[in-house]
This record gives C-alpha cells, sequence and structure tokens, in this order.
C-alpha cells in the first residue's frame, strides 16, 4: 500500500480562508447564499432528487 500523500495544511487553510472571505464579500454585495451554497457544494443539483431516508417509513407509521 502506498503511503498517503502529505497535506501542506498552512496552504490549505490559506485557501479555505480566501474561499470564505471572497464569500463574504460577494454575500455583502447582494449574492444570494443559495448561490454561494450551490457552488460550494460536492454534490451535483439533481443528487437529492427522488431520495429517501430508509428509517422515515418506520418513525412515521407509528
Amino acid at each position: 500500500m502506498k503511503a498517503p500523500k502529505k497535506v501542506d495544511r498552512a496552504s490549505r487553510a490559506a485557501v479555505k480562508r480566501a474561499s470564505r472571505v471572497a464569500d463574504a464579500a460577494r454575500l455583502k454585495e447582494g449574492e444570494r447564499p443559495e448561490v454561494l451554497q450551490r457552488e460550494n457544494s460536492i454534490f451535483p443539483d439533481d443528487f437529492f432528487d427522488g431520495a429517501q431516508i430508509s428509517n422515515l417509513k418506520q418513525a412515521v407509521g407509528r
């Protein structure tokens, strides 16, 4: 098994911090939060369409 790559945590933190600052500026300029959420999400738009929660029927049926 290969050893995992080392992550430069300082660099990653700087990138995340810059992204948050940019997002805050966009919100201040009037950008809708939903737009930022969609851009920052790892899931495609239709990922949860038709999704079912497996134990929901049991909880509701009681």
